[in-house]
């Protein structure tokens, strides 16, 4: 989804909810291809939004002004999330 809708302006940031050592995180990537970045010791930020373990991955949807639109909490059901996707980027428009 993060390259489909690059050139639409999306941005996909991921976040180590565990705090896991940089080079697992990058094997990690490597092994899944993955292109968007994803960001290190991410526990606080996880601990900031109140983000539960159970609730992995959890997914915010955050708009040009950087208010958060939409927020999946740990289903990651990728009807869903295109979905939502597609409503902030409409809202863009």
């Amino acid at each position: 989804m993060a390259n489909e809708h690059k050139k639409d302006g999306l941005v996909v940031l991921a976040v180590n909810a565990w705090d896991e050592d940089a080079e697992l995180i990058k094997q990690y990537i490597e092994q899944n291809k993955y292109t968007h970045r994803v960001l290190l010791n991410g526990g606080e930020v996880s601990d900031r939004y109140g983000i539960p373990s159970r609730s992995v991955p959890t997914v915010f949807w955050i708009d040009t002004a950087g208010i958060i639109v939409d927020v999946d909490p740990g289903s990651g059901d990728a009807a869903k999330l295109e979905s939502l996707t597609e409503k902030l980027l409409a809202k863009k428009g």
